[in-house]
């Protein structure tokens, strides 16, 4: 198991709901529910937001958002993670090649041998989510042939929050907790 000092790297195309994801999480280790209201205007993250969720009084996991410009740079934030959540906008058709070849692309580097992932399909509770046909464009399976069992997938909504715990549980898996 990865020590707690190894983050959690959330990385995803601009828009795809990293930033209130990574918000909704914060919020819910901090109160322990799906709290209905939270601060969902965000604007794209440009860096890097790093957060700490707190396990209990003495530990911490630590999660690393890095924003979708910074996609050239995102292998570097790999090395040394304890684990890997992408998030994807399965809203957004347009988006949904790209994504898939960023997300492949990562799959095949060294520095995520072992590691962890999470594909979540996000922004479930939008008006216009795309069927299933197309997002079988997105060729988990795939991704699932380089990364194994190290591969989850999920359905979830950053806006409203459901599904959030579950990320939550993966997290917390991650590190064996």
């Amino acid at each position: 198991m990865p020590e707690l000092t190894s983050p959690i790297v959330i990385l995803g195309s601009q828009g795809s709901g990293k930033t209130l994801l990574s918000r909704r999480l914060t919020s819910l280790q901090r109160t322990g529910e799906v709290l209905p209201d939270i601060d969902a205007d965000v604007v794209p993250s440009i860096g890097v937001d790093i957060s700490n969720l707190p396990i209990d009084k003495t530990r911490n996991i630590q999660i690393k958002e890095v924003g979708g410009a910074m996609m050239p740079l995102w292998p570097t934030y790999l090395k040394g993670a304890a684990g890997l959540i992408y998030v994807v906008d399965i809203a957004d058709a347009s988006q949904l090649a790209a994504s898939a070849t960023a997300f492949h692309h990562l799959c095949t580097l060294p520095a995520m041998k072992d590691k962890p992932t999470l594909l979540l399909w996000n922004k479930t509770d939008a008006p216009r989510v795309l069927p299933d046909t197309e997002i079988v464009a997105f060729d988990a399976a795939r991704a699932g042939a380089a990364l194994g069992d190290n591969l989850t997938t999920m359905r979830a909504s950053a806006l409203d929050g459901s599904n959030t715990q579950a990320v939550m549980t993966w997290m917390r898996g991650v590190y064996g907790l």
